[in-house]
């Protein structure tokens, strides 16, 4: 194979990757798990990291079908000596709906309206509320520093409360929003 082939190929399996990876989030695949699963029909087509760390993505030869392939074998991840060359009892496969360019454009632009900015917004909007909420409460005690500290106690205590639960709730709030991000 010619160096320019080889560019060529590894450019049509990021490409295929990337349309494979998208197919998998819009759901248009149908998951099987096969006993056994013929390579000889499949070219391989990963690029980069393979799909959550377990699947290779192929393309057959002849319908240019992409099909993902995670081998299902026994775990033996507790054994003293764990052995890494067990055969798969089973391919875990996932058939994923054939577009041509045409059509796999169009679903593209179709699902666009589906994921929503909304929790982006919504995200953004949280932080400026905390934000402006530490500063509020920062000013409040200043203010209120001249008074008895009881009277600072019984006017501040309620605010401070609210900003630690706040805070608190901050980083799981910021997990989940780049876990969803990660999708």
């Amino acid at each position: 194979m010619k160096e320019y082939e080889k560019l060529l190929f590894e450019d049509a399996k990021r490409k295929a990757t990337l349309k494979a990876v998208e197919e998998v989030n819009l759901g248009l695949f149908e998951q099987k798990q096969e006993e056994q699963f013929d390579f000889t029909l499949y070219t391989k087509m990963t690029y980069g990291k393979k799909y959550k760390g377990l699947y290779d993505l192929y393309q057959n030869n002849e319908t240019k079908e992409l099909v993902y392939v995670c081998p299902l074998v026994e775990n033996n991840k507790g054994d003293y000596n764990e052995r890494k060359d067990l055969a798969p009892y089973a391919y875990d496969v996932l058939y994923l709906e054939y577009l041509d360019e045409e059509t796999y454009a169009q679903v593209k632009k179709a699902a666009v309206h589906e994921k929503s900015g909304i929790i982006d917004v919504v995200y953004f909007l949280v932080l400026a509320c905390y934000f402006v909420y530490f500063a509020f409460t920062i000013a409040a005690t200043i203010c209120n520093i001249t008074l008895v500290f009881g009277e600072l106690l019984l006017v501040c205590s309620s605010l401070w409360g609210c900003l630690a639960v706040f805070t608190g709730l901050m980083p799981i709030l910021m997990i989940q929003y780049r876990k969803y991000k990660a999708l």
